[in-house]
């Protein structure tokens, strides 16, 4: 039910100190059109109600002035109103100019949105923004809803696919190109989707991944999860491998990697005051859940970071840029192609063969998913039982280097 008031700044401003049991509707008697609508939380919003020229429907056109102390005269709320009475009067709804021109957010104005917002590492950013607008570059000025169609993300997915398998071939490297399609994809998602909430005005299209699907095509290659790690048969060959690397930053640093299945890039940012010397820990910081991580260190790791803390020149422990490329002197020493990551899995295993339940593994690999109620209940594992774990980890591993591999008999 509407209510006829002479709207006036006092009257507004009063109105705002009551809150009514269900939504009221005010008609300013001084111009028909104008409303204020007393919202049961007190709020008062101010709009101009009207049907567009030419149509039968009316429109509800919110006022952009907000009703305080604060506001301005009423003298500028029904100038205001005016102004929009006048595009109105002229067949213009302003709902729909705003919608039009908001859906119009290019892909590079999306990814500046999502990346001003993201809370995570530099790094991470960098390599986001990096990955976009390198295999989406013929996208960036064109709107993100022309982009995200299922016709035009299929095209897109398929050119990058190629694309990668182009240089990989020019390079004489393995990888078909599916799997960094697939990374581009999910991150053209999450920027598509944190815009849609950031603004629901801007009429952008949900992801249609569904749409695909239901249509029979199929956007994504089949990426299964990676498995690859150091088989315990492997093990001998592969710390042979290691223990001839002639670098010994590359060497302590393979080894640091296998015995506490840190991730390489934590791994290369410590520094000499993530030691604690009394305690004999070490502290991974910012890591990629966010959160530091403290291992305690066995006596092994400890000649490890001692021997780098004695050659270190700026307090970095493990200053190497891209580790990967010591797998290929891995390699030709074993015939093993192992990634630095694949070590993380291997850790895991081993830590598996050596008996350790799944919520100290957690600890120790610093994973968050898959914790539980009762895993939050029990608490953080206590430090000399994380040192008991890494020594008992150790201690298979080596029982797996130093197996002999049987030798076969003359039939």
């Amino acid at each position: 039910m509407k209510n006829s008031v002479k709207f006036s700044k006092d009257w507004l401003v009063k109105l705002t100190a009551t809150k009514p049991e269900k939504r009221i509707e005010f008609k300013d008697t001084d111009n028909k059109y104008l409303r204020a609508i007393h919202h049961p939380s007190g709020m008062v919003k101010l709009c101009v109600y009207k049907c567009p020229r030419g149509q039968d429907k009316a429109a509800r056109v919110t006022i952009p002035i907000s009703v305080n102390e604060a506001m301005p005269s009423i003298q500028t709320v029904r100038a205001e109103a005016n102004k929009i009475i006048v595009q109105l009067d002229a067949g213009v709804n302003p709902n729909q100019v705003k919608l039009k021109k908001n859906s119009k957010v290019t892909l590079q104005e999306a990814l500046d949105n999502y990346l001003e917002s993201s809370c995570n590492m530099p790094e991470v950013k960098t390599h986001c923004r990096r990955s976009v607008e390198k295999y989406l570059a013929d996208y960036l000025d064109k709107p993100l809803a022309d982009l995200c169609t299922p016709i035009r993300l299929l095209k897109a997915h398929r050119d990058i696919k190629n694309g990668i398998l182009a240089r990989n071939e020019a390079k004489r490297i393995s990888g078909e190109g599916g799997i960094g399609a697939n990374e581009v994809m999910k991150k053209l998602r999450r920027i598509l989707n944190f815009n849609r909430a950031l603004d629901r005005s801007q009429m952008l299209p949900s992801w249609p991944t569904e749409d695909l699907g239901k249509s029979g095509l199929k956007m994504w290659l089949e990426q299964k999860p990676r498995t690859r790690r150091v088989h315990k048969e492997e093990l001998p060959a592969f710390w042979a491998a290691v223990e001839g690397l002639q670098c010994p930053l590359q060497r302590d640093l393979f080894k640091f990697l296998l015995l506490t299945g840190c991730r390489s890039a934590e791994a290369r940012k410590l520094r000499q005051e993530d030691v604690n010397f009394h305690r004999w820990t070490i502290t991974f910081k910012n890591t990629k859940n966010g959160l530091d991580h403290t291992l305690p260190l066995t006596e092994t790791l400890k000649d490890i970071i001692l021997n780098r803390l004695s050659q270190t020149e700026d307090g970095r422990l493990f200053p190497l840029f891209d580790p990967k490329a010591i797998t290929k002197h891995i390699k030709r020493a074993s015939g093993l192609q192992i990634s630095p990551h694949d070590l993380r899995r291997t850790f895991a295993g081993i830590a598996e063969a050596a008996g350790i339940g799944s919520t100290m593994k957690k600890d120790l690999l610093n994973h968050l998913s898959g914790r539980d109620v009762t895993d939050d209940y029990t608490g953080y594992t206590d430090s000399d039982d994380l040192r008991d774990a890494l020594e008992r980890i150790e201690a298979k591993l080596m029982s797996f280097v130093n197996r002999v591999a049987p030798t076969r008999s003359a039939a």
